[in-house]
């Protein structure tokens, strides 16, 4: 499937998003977290209930469809990704690069650190990399990442 990019957007999620957000988390992610934690159905649903609470979660839409979810967020001069997660019948197709790109340019604008944190096991940290992330920090299972502001001409 080629992607049209013009196609690609992100939307602010409400209440009907709710189970699409969490059944993207668990098909895009579930496998990590059951390698690092272990699955529980309802711990995972309880963590859900918190972070629906206190992100602010949007929808990644392609054609009007929803494909992910991603939390972006911005304090303390610093542009922070949390929960970004595609359906993987929609990963390795560009999309999340297109998305971390958009969202660099907005913080090189803005002149904030993009800052994220990634499990050690989850192949995403190359696509980070590639965007100019590097590891700052580090503990048992999370990389702590972030990226500088480029200095735009």
């Amino acid at each position: 499937m080629a992607i049209n990019f013009s196609l690609v957007k992100i939307i602010p999620a409400d209440e009907p998003h709710y189970e699409f957000i969490y059944r993207v988390k668990k098909e895009a992610y579930g496998e990590y977290i059951t390698q690092v934690w272990g699955w529980d159905e309802d711990k995972q649903r309880e963590f859900f209930a918190q972070d629906w609470q206190e992100l602010k979660p949007s929808v990644i839409l392609y054609n009007n469809e929803p494909i992910g979810t991603i939390c972006v967020s911005t304090s303390d001069g610093n542009l922070n990704i949390e929960r970004f997660y595609i359906l993987p019948e929609y990963q390795d197709k560009g999309i999340g690069s297109y998305l971390v790109k958009r969202l660099l340019e907005k913080a090189d604008k803005q002149n904030l650190i993009a800052k994220l944190c990634v499990l050690k096991i989850n192949p995403a940290i190359s696509l980070y990399r590639r965007h100019g992330y590097e590891i700052i920090d580090e503990d048992e299972i999370m990389y702590h990442m972030e990226r500088k502001p480029s200095k735009t001409k």
